[in-house]
């Protein structure tokens, strides 16, 4: 019902398409198998494989979460006075979520593949299929935009009257519209300017980019910018701001609110924001569209996720680093599947590569955002006492991290060959998975930050580098035998492990109180030595029995 009014609403404007060469009749079919596929495509919220039915729920859950954080950013209108700020402010944070949005749904919604094998062979022209597109994505995040900016239209329509709150409509449309449009003209750009295998590398770590600069505008924006320094903020005085869309949308609000302080700027910012969205529209549908079907089928094409898998079949530091590290054929066997599968797929990456830039983020905001004074000044007490202790135990974050996610894969039955190989103990796969993941992923980042911390707290800290170093492989090979049990790549993404939670919330106590013990016996430096030595023996022993899981353990967490 509700998509059936949703395709009436947009085919509405079927003249307007025409007027860009649009075939008003292919549109709507295409709009219309394409919902109809969304409300039966399974997502993280339903799991149901055995009843076929529409997964509405998993769109009201996700509404509502949205909800609760349109609720955070109706605080910014309330609490910021001056209109222009808080709602600059307001839809620069909105449009960030949409775009978000839109690049974690690339697989299924923005960029989709399969249906190019039933619309490719037809014929429909690229502006169809491109608009057709747009116009899918557009109905596919006003759900998400209309419950993120509920909370701030009714605040409007309550406190500053109804016609501010159909204005406030107009400006939410502009946004969707907007980040819709800036999300596609920039894929639609690097397919242009690259080849497909390169397009895939963008979106990965775009994606990566994206979550790392949004987690740290998270962490330390709202304690270093105060609500008495925005509201004593000029955006007209600051003219590189003129290329920010939110400003423009802002800019119309603050002309209905202050019309007495109205001038050429302001006016030329409200006109940006309604005549914007036909200029994205124009940009997409006539210069970047044309050629964007072939493309979009070369994504999908058959060949190797990534050019570069042969050169590293042949790569002679791998091999040489495997022999030595894991001498034992089977083990060795496991340290480059390991190895090299990391490599190559790209959902692994996404998903790891942003706890290495969480580490810094986390030891910012504990070491600095929550004491008295200058950063400057508390960068340089921080000289004199022992917050190297919690910037090493950090880093254990990383390592579980990958842990937790070099196990599952999307293509998971590709993980049929090992168990058809006589293999006896896959205890030494995974011996060889842990060292590759220790090599790789762990020891250069934590060789980093020890060099950053020899650099800056001195000499002294050598002895807790070896301590905390073996106590993070001690907690990561806990992990290993407790809670993410799996051969490489092998398990499915959604795999249900029944009390797995309670058993890391446990395993986090491990870490935690060995660093309070750590912080507390730092100034001994022979009990560090002492204790390092112990950890190193316990991180052997518990390697040891790791090497020796059995089939009978790994089919247990099923």
């Amino acid at each position: 019902m509700l998509n059936k009014f949703v395709l009436n609403f947009v085919m509405l404007f079927k003249s307007i398409y025409a007027r860009f060469g649009v075939d008003v009749t292919q549109l709507r079919i295409i709009l219309s198998t394409k919902m109809l596929m969304d409300d039966r495509r399974p997502n993280v919220y339903s799991h149901s494989q055995k009843k076929k039915k529409e997964t509405n729920n998993a769109s009201w859950l996700t509404m509502l979460v949205l909800l609760i954080m349109g609720v955070f950013l109706m605080v910014m209108l309330i609490v910021i006075k001056k209109p222009l700020v808080g709602q600059t402010i307001f839809f620069s944070a909105f449009m960030v979520m949409l775009a978000v949005t839109l690049i974690s749904d690339f697989t299924s919604v923005l960029i989709d593949v399969r249906d190019n094998y039933i619309i490719l062979p037809r014929p429909v022209s690229d502006i169809t299929f491109t608009v057709a597109r747009i116009l899918h994505i557009a109905t596919h995040t006003s759900k998400m935009a209309f419950a993120l900016a509920l909370p701030g239209l009714v605040y409007i329509s309550i406190w500053e009257g109804p016609l501010l709150g159909l204005l406030f409509i107009l400006q939410v449309f502009i946004a969707t519209l907007l980040s819709i449009f800036l999300v596609n003209i920039t894929y639609l750009i690097v397919l242009k300017i690259t080849s497909p295998q390169r397009f895939k590398d963008f979106i990965s770590y775009f994606q990566i980019i994206l979550s790392v600069g949004i987690f740290a505008a998270y962490y330390t924006l709202p304690k270093l910018i105060s609500a008495s320094t925005l509201n004593s903020f000029e955006i007209k005085s600051i003219k590189t701001l003129a290329i920010v869309p939110s400003v423009w949308i802002a800019a119309l609000n603050e002309l209905a609110v202050n019309p007495k302080s109205a001038d050429l700027i302001l006016v030329v910012y409200a006109s940006l924001a309604l005549v914007s969205p036909f200029i994205a529209m124009y940009l997409v549908v006539k210069i970047l569209a044309p050629g964007f079907n072939q493309k979009l089928s070369s994504i999908s094409g058959s060949g190797n996720e990534d050019q570069t898998d042969t050169k590293l079949n042949n790569n002679n530091f791998l091999n040489k680093i495997a022999k030595v590290l894991a001498p034992k054929p089977i083990e060795n066997a496991g340290f480059k599947i390991t190895w090299l599968l990391t490599s190559r797929y790209r959902d692994f990456k996404v998903k790891v590569y942003p706890a290495f830039a969480y580490v810094p983020v986390y030891f910012f905001y504990f070491g600095f955002m929550n004491k008295k004074g200058s950063i400057a000044q508390n960068w340089e007490n921080m000289r004199e006492g022992n917050m190297y202790i919690l910037l090493l135990y950090l880093t254990s974050f990383v390592l579980t991290s990958v842990l937790q996610h070099v196990s599952i894969t999307e293509k998971h039955k590709a993980a049929w060959v090992y168990f058809s190989t006589p293999l006896h103990h896959p205890g030494q796969v995974l011996g060889g998975m842990f060292k590759a993941v220790i090599v790789k992923y762990f020891l250069p980042y934590f060789l980093a930050v020890g060099i950053f911390s020899i650099s800056f707290w001195g000499i002294k800290v050598f002895n807790d580098l070896i301590l905390v170093f073996m106590v993070s492989v001690i907690y990561a090979l806990l992990i290993a035998l407790f809670q993410v049990k799996g051969l490489p790549f092998s398990q499915p993404v959604n795999v249900k492990k029944g009390g797995k939670m309670f058993i890391g919330m446990f395993l986090m106590i491990i870490p935690a109180v060995l660093g309070f013990i750590h912080y507390w016996a730092a100034e001994w430096e022979t009990a560090i030595w002492i204790f390092a030595a112990l950890m190193t023996i316990a991180a052997w022993q518990c390697f040891v029995q790791y090497r020796k899981e059995s089939w009978d353990s790994l089919e247990a967490i099923e």
